[in-house]
């Protein structure tokens, strides 16, 4: 596995690119998942970086982590975490050829607060908005796999991530509409996997609901489950990012082998 690192923006960026084997299905033309890990726009959270980006790396996808900036080095996370997650989609279709990616295959993958900037790749890359200068569909993911996210600005929103995205407890009205994300979805928004738990007591599961109910207004394919029991922020769901033992992974476990399948196909 070759392991990268570098800046982007100021931020750590770092790729897990897996060896390729000589009769391999998708050599030279693997997909890739950049993860953001959540942590309320706060900082981001180490069982959702690296765990998560191993798991895909052993399924052949080419995983990056990006630590975007949050409230504990920043005043605000805004605009900083939206330019460096749009340049690290750009910065790995850029290298596709060297590293063996199809560059129409890579996806942003979010937990919680990082769904939202996941989603937000997907949902403002055809805005207008000024996060990135050059072609919006080279800033474009062509995938989302969204958990437990982060999504309204509304009634139903978290407002202690948009608060650190902000960087104020008091935030216009204009801006939380802005980055409440069920009803900007169009037709540029691209395909997703959703999934989150019914008892999430921080981030209701109607976040999904309402982004994949967007999704399918515009026809565009998504793929959602909602486990019934679970707290927020389950990771892998397994002895490796919860304090369990090996050999007995909760039922949302399975999430990673269904969203590698989502990505594949």
């Amino acid at each position: 596995m070759k392991y990268i690192t570098t800046e982007l923006l100021g931020r750590p960026f770092r790729g897990y690119i897996p060896d390729g084997t000589e009769r391999a299905f998708y050599k030279g033309k693997r997909p890739a998942v950049i993860i953001f890990p959540g942590g309320g726009y706060y900082f981001t959270y180490e069982g959702e970086a690296e765990p998560i980006a191993l798991r895909f790396a052993a399924q052949g996808i080419c995983a990056f982590v990006l630590d975007y900036t949050c409230t504990d080095t920043a005043a605000s996370a805004y605009p900083h975490a939206l330019e460096q997650a749009f340049a690290s989609i750009a910065y790995v279709r850029s290298h596709a050829e060297e590293w063996g990616i199809d560059p129409a295959n890579i996806a942003t993958c979010g937990f919680s607060a990082g769904g939202h900037l996941c989603a937000c790749t997907g949902v403002l890359w055809n805005k207008g908005e000024g996060f990135f200068a050059g072609d919006p569909a080279f800033h474009r993911p062509d995938k989302l796999i969204l958990c437990y996210p982060v999504m309204r600005g509304g009634e139903n929103g978290n407002h202690g991530s948009l608060q650190n995205l902000y960087g104020d407890k008091e935030v216009p009205a204009e801006f939380l509409q802005r980055f409440d994300l069920p009803p900007r979805v169009d037709e540029g928004t691209p395909p997703a996997f959703l999934w989150a738990t019914a008892a999430d007591g921080a981030v209701p599961a109607s976040c999904s609901l309402d982004f994949a109910s967007a999704l399918a207004k515009q026809g565009t394919p998504y793929e959602l489950h909602i486990w019934r029991d679970g707290d927020h922020g389950l990771c892998l769901g397994d002895h490796v990012t919860q304090a369990m033992p090996y050999g007995n992974p909760l039922p949302v476990a399975e999430w990673i082998q269904l969203a590698t399948k989502f990505i594949y196909t």
